[in-house]
This record gives structure tokens, C-alpha cells and sequence, in this order.
């Protein structure tokens, strides 16, 4: 999943950023204006949104620039304004969920992907004219079928139905093999090249050390 933070409090931005880089990729904006800028250049699974950025509360103005966007971003707005009607004033303006400081790391973690599942139960996904059929499991693009093995298949669904998360090697084996603990890793770097070469459009990233990510 790709994140976008937007933290002004520059220390617990740092922490929340490292935190978080754990488990997917982020991007981290501290002001109002670079904060509106991320949003038109990049697509995110989740924002996480301080409600006051400099100095003004004045951060929730962005839900609606997020959501007009794209609607299926998921907005979680972090804030130290707790009250009921701070919440509720929160999600009446279009934020999925509201978490108030300070709060545990693993909660917002698993809020995050509550919110970034929304992704996984679309039964048709489009990516640069590339169509991918989660039920059928069939790909086209530009109307004509791309054609892949039963493994080839498998390994490109998994990595599509964790969109913007990062995927570790002993993952995919685990998912893929009945038994994973026979199996080389290298077939992993096998298939995965045979997917490539067969898309059209490069969609499969390799972050190094870490695993591979459809973006």
C-alpha cells in the first residue's frame, strides 16, 4: 500500500514515517501546500491527516480535494481535537475514520489496512488500459487477452490483491506452494520475469531487499 503522511509535528512524523516503513511505502508531507501538491501528482491507498498544519486547522480542507480525486482513497484523520463533534464534524466532511492522538502504532496500523482492503474486493481493476478480472483471473489490454500459466497467474493475482504493498519472496512461495520449504527461491525470480516480459506495461516493482510491488 502507498501512504501519504501529513504530519507538522516534525518529531512524530519521523517516528510514525519509520514506523510505517515497516509495513509500506510512504510518503511524507509536513505543509499544507506540499501536502496538496502529493495529492495531484501520486495515488494513495490511505492519507493519514493531521487536522492542524501550519498552525490553522486547516487540514480536513483536504479531504475533499483527496476525495474528489479519487473516492476510494481512504482518509483517516489524526488530531489531538477529540471531542465527539470534532469527530463527527470529521466524517461528516468525507474522512473514513478519525484517531485521536496519542494513539498506539499497531491501531493505526491496522486501520490503515482495514481501510486499504476496500482495494482488494474490486472484481474488475484498470491500470493504464491494462483490465485484470479478479474472479475470472483473465487480463486484457487494448481488448486483447494476455496470456499467462496457471503459476505466472497466481503469482500476478496475489501481488495485484496486495496493491501498494510490499510482498517479501518467502511470501509468495508461502502463498503459491503447497510446499514452499521445497522450492528455490529462484523460481520466484523466474516466474516473475516471465510475468514481465508478458505485460505489456510494466507494472511489477522490485524494492531491493525487501520484496516486489505492484504500485
Amino acid at each position: 500500500m502507498r501512504i501519504l503522511l501529513v504530519e507538522d509535528n516534525l518529531e512524530l512524523s519521523k517516528l510514525l514515517s519509520a514506523y510505517l516503513e515497516c509495513h509500506f511505502i510512504v510518503d511524507t508531507v509536513s505543509k499544507f501546500k506540499d501536502a496538496c501538491d502529493y495529492i495531484d501528482l501520486f495515488t494513495y491507498n490511505v492519507v493519514l491527516l493531521d487536522r492542524n498544519l501550519d498552525d490553522e486547522d486547516i487540514g480536513m480542507n483536504l479531504i475533499v480535494k483527496i476525495k474528489t480525486k479519487d473516492y476510494m482513497t481512504g482518509v483517516i484523520v489524526i488530531s489531538a481535537f477529540d471531542s465527539t463533534a470534532d469527530k463527527v464534524l470529521g466524517l461528516d466532511m468525507g474522512a473514513d475514520d478519525y484517531l485521536e492522538k496519542p494513539f498506539d502504532n499497531d491501531e493505526l496500523r491496522a486501520r490503515v489496512c482495514a481501510l486499504g482492503r476496500r482495494h482488494q474486493t474490486l472484481p474488475r481493476i484498470e491500470i493504464n488500459n491494462l483490465v485484470c478480472d479478479t474472479l475470472s483471473k483473465r487480463i486484457s489490454f487494448q481488448d486483447k487477452e494476455v496470456l499467462l500459466s496457471k503459476k505466472e497467474t497466481d503469482l500476478f493475482f496475489y501481488l495485484l490483491e496486495h496493491r501498494g504493498k510490499i510482498v517479501p519472496k518467502d511470501e509468495l512461495l508461502n502463498a503459491l506452494y503447497i510446499n514452499p520449504q521445497n522450492i528455490s527461491s529462484n523460481t520466484i525470480d523466474v516466474t516473475l520475469a516471465h510475468v514481465r516480459k508478458k505485460l505489456p506495461i510494466a507494472l511489477i516493482k522490485t524494492v531491493k531487499t525487501r520484496g516486489y510491488i505492484i504500485d
